[in-house]
């Protein structure tokens, strides 16, 4: 059984539990963070947990003791304590679900059995479970269309603050044809044709947008989480960061990227049944994604295309039979 850091415990998995009158519960009132490794070390888990200290802040979400000011270092050390507890099995990668909640809603704090405070837990399973038939998406690319749902505007939710609240996620992959991505818009400003709007596109459910056009990277930060994966591509590439009209006009792009966590980065070779660019994964994104896999040490995408095609994923059940035997 997988061991998890609760309330300042390590307990197992199953035995982790949440009040239902959290607020975490009761209204996604929670910042959270989810990081992957390569060859078992976490990638930018500094970054990571910068950031989860950030959007407690944008969210008024108190900071638990384990983060609070001089307190990084060993909250860092409890995330490799949490890893060290959980074998996923030889050749598997680690995925660290981090959540901070504000604790009980103030009217139910008397109840008993509610955890008053505010709370973080570490939770640490197989990466290949979020990545599962990833791999045909490193050869075939990725179909997108434009949702219906729209972005959540930063007057309602701070886009820099990675939350809980992730309805309009749900709905726009709902409502997304099967074996589609779902890609987000927003409503700009169009001063260049007398007034009117324009649909910027923004994000997909869980990732950031790059593309390619004329020779230049360009990522997409308006109104869209600043991703961890989004800034390792800037560093790789040199991308710029692309003015709003530019990302209404992606259906043009020479190249269109997804970038997020667990897969890094995928290339999108088509978008409401259009191709983008000549419909394949392009060169620029096969060079990053290249140098990428040279930077951690890891074929990216072989190891997700293996997963696919190999080994069983690695049961809580095969890791417990493991430990008895060794």
């Amino acid at each position: 059984m997988r061991t998890v850091y609760l309330n300042g415990q390590f307990v197992p998995e199953s035995d982790a539990k949440l009040s239902i009158y959290d607020l975490s519960v009761m209204q996604a009132a929670a910042a959270f963070e989810m990081t992957r490794s390569f060859n078992g070390v976490h990638f930018k888990l500094r970054e990571h947990v910068d950031r989860l200290i950030k959007s407690c802040e944008l969210l008024s979400i108190p900071l638990p003791n384990e983060l609070k000011p001089g307190g990084l270092d060993f909250f860092l050390s409890l995330c490799g304590a949490v890893s060290s507890q959980n074998d996923h099995g030889p050749g598997e990668e680690h995925r660290l679900l981090i959540v901070v909640s504000p604790g009980c809603a103030p009217m139910y704090k008397d109840l008993e059995g509610v955890i008053p405070h505010p709370f973080v837990y570490i939770a640490d399973f197989p990466l290949r479970y979020t990545v599962a038939g990833f791999g045909k998406y490193f050869t075939e690319g990725v179909h997108c269309v434009t949702s219906k749902i729209q972005q959540v505007p930063d007057a309602c939710i701070p886009s820099a603050a990675k939350h809980r609240s992730r309805l309009h996620f749900h709905l726009a992959q709902q409502q997304a044809p099967a074996g589609t991505w779902p890609l987000l818009t927003q409503d700009i400003d169009d001063g260049t044709h007398g007034g009117g709007t324009l649909k910027e596109y923004v994000e997909a459910p869980g990732a950031n947008l790059v593309m390619v056009t004329n020779g230049r990277v360009l990522i997409q930060r308006g109104n869209a989480l600043s991703g961890i994966s989004l800034q390792t591509v800037q560093d790789l590439t040199g991308a710029k960061e692309g003015y709003c009209d530019e990302f209404a006009y992606i259906q043009h792009a020479d190249e269109l990227w997804l970038t997020g966590t667990p897969f890094c980065a995928l290339s999108v070779v088509s978008l409401d049944g259009k191709p983008i660019g000549d419909g394949t994964p392009g060169p620029g994104y096969k060079a990053t994604l290249a140098k990428w896999s040279e930077m951690v040490g890891v074929d990216i995408q072989q190891q997700i295309m293996d997963w696919d095609c190999h080994s069983p994923i690695w049961t809580p059940d095969a890791q417990r039979l493991s430990s008895v035997k060794h």
